[in-house]
């Protein structure tokens, strides 16, 4: 039995007679205001949670009803800021503050709330930049300067060719905050690495839980609603109980127990703190992550001497282990030649690329070989064929996005995979990477490098092996007439 345990268990055994029947009346009372309690509680933070969900459900419809609009299309494709003004400002109210139409480019076509306000470049945002990419954004970012619930999503002709995005925003104010928990007793308080809004005054909600929605940070870093009581509330049936119990055992029961408790916690809860985050690692309840920031709270919070050399070793250890990890990590998705992503790693990507697809989005390859290699193996020496790798894999990772995925295939085939890239595009991607290729001169050989590119685009229902093998097919294709060129699937 752990000390703790048996000084409060033999001093709770005296005390047993006296305090029985006072705890039994104020447990009674506590359950039965505490349920109450609760149960109000539960009810007011659902109620703000469905206020919540409802405005990011009214910036989602509004924004489909304009999409679903032909005539707001028609706006859009020819540039008419006039008519899409007149569309967008019908549907601003007090849970739509601004509706931006901004062209491919980034540029803001028409705004709904500033009719002589529009070409803005905002091609840099994070939401026009998700909802380029990944077709919708549903998050926090900041739109005009102003902390905003926004949702983008890019708008399409016919269901098919994008023509440009729609934004729709609710700016994060305190009137949002106060429309979300008027009726209740509750408060809500919203916080990013911009500003902090509360509906009180007070420095910290008591009982706080966060709003329970999924959105994308955007640029707004930390962002987060919490909602809980403004202050404690008092059980006064518990309350007078306790009074009258505290009276009725006296001060001196009282002054010892609590003189007990508190004096055992102060020496025992940091170690405990410790080995409890030990015990949850060793259980998997934990990962290194975890440990690392936990660890490194208690060496914040904790004053003790002893307690702080400890948590400052079990640190230095687990971001050791954490560092191990990382680069194990690091090693077994890396080619080690050419720092490329090792052939493990790109069917990793090519499987995620595909799941991705089947949510909307589409993606090409480019098989990638470098011709007459053998050559310049037997030739040069491995040496120097390792050169010809080390640079051709170096070219090629300086003139790729930053999105695109380039890894060593094996021997000397590279495999390129360009996310959200037609059959059109991965051509024009190719063809450059050929030409910067062939006109590099390599410091220690002597001959011209040429390279040859099989180009294939995802079709609904592939595989990693079909496409890789319409890549490949293309690719002897380019081998076969001539090398040093770019060819396409059929």
């Amino acid at each position: 039995m752990k000390l703790y345990n048996k000084i409060l268990f033999l001093t709770i055994m005296q005390l047993a007679a006296i305090l029985l029947f006072g705890i039994y009346q104020i447990q009674s009372l506590y359950l039965t205001q505490k349920t109450a309690f609760d149960q109000k509680n539960l009810i007011q933070s659902d109620m703000i949670q469905k206020r919540f969900e409802e405005k990011l459900e009214s910036l989602q419809k509004t924004a489909q009803i304009l999409i679903n609009s032909q005539e707001v299309i028609t706006g859009i494709i020819s540039n008419d800021t006039d008519m899409l003004y007149n569309w967008s400002k019908l549907f601003l109210s007090s849970s739509i503050d601004k509706i931006h139409f901004i062209d491919l480019d980034g540029t803001i076509i028409s705004r709904g709330e500033l009719e002589f306000r529009f070409a803005d470049d905002v091609s840099k945002r994070f939401y026009v930049q998700q909802a380029l990419q990944n077709d919708t954004f549903l998050g926090i970012d900041l739109v005009d300067g102003e902390e905003c619930l926004v949702y983008a999503k890019r708008v399409k002709q016919y269901g098919q060719k994008p023509i440009g995005i729609i934004s729709v925003a609710l700016i994060i104010d305190d009137a949002l905050l106060a429309s979300m928990v008027q009726g209740t007793t509750m408060s809500i308080a919203y916080h990013s690495e911009h500003q902090t809004l509360s509906t009180t005054k007070e420095q910290k909600l008591t009982n706080a839980s966060s709003l329970h929605v999924m959105l994308q940070a955007g640029s707004i870093k930390e962002a987060s609603f919490n909602i809980g009581l403004t202050s404690a509330e008092e059980l006064s049936a518990l309350k007078e109980a306790r009074t009258n119990f505290f009276v009725g055992i006296g001060f001196a029961l009282i002054i010892l127990v609590l003189a007990l408790h508190f004096t055992l916690l102060k020496h025992l809860r940091e170690y405990k703190a410790l080995a409890q985050v030990l015990i949850d690692f060793y259980e998997d309840r934990l990962d290194i992550k975890e440990v690392i920031a936990t660890i490194k709270q208690v060496t914040k919070e904790r004053t003790t001497p002893e307690v702080k050399k400890i948590a400052e070793a079990l640190f230095n250890m687990s971001q050791k282990v954490a560092d191990t990890q990382n680069a194990l990590e690091l090693l077994s998705s890396t080619d080690q030649l050419t720092n490329l992503s090792n052939r493990r790693k790109l069917e990793e990507c090519l499987e995620q690329k595909l799941k991705e697809s089947e949510r909307g989005s589409f993606f090409s390859i480019v098989m990638i070989d470098i011709d007459r290699f053998k050559t310049i193996n037997d030739t040069y020496g491995h040496e120097i064929g390792d050169h010809v790798l080390v640079h051709t894999a170096r070219l090629m990772r300086e003139s790729i996005r930053t999105s695109d995925i380039l890894g060593r295939w094996g021997g000397e085939e590279f495999l390129l995979i360009l996310p959200q890239t037609s059959l059109e595009g991965a051509l024009v991607m190719a063809e450059q990477m050929r030409s910067t290729i062939y006109h590099f001169t390599f410091e220690h050989y002597p001959q011209r490098v040429t390279m040859s590119l099989g180009v294939s685009t995802h079709h609904v229902g592939d595989t990693p092996n079909s496409i890789l093998r319409r890549a490949d097919n293309a690719l002897y294709r380019a081998k076969n007439s001539g090398r040093n060129r770019v060819e396409h699937e059929d």
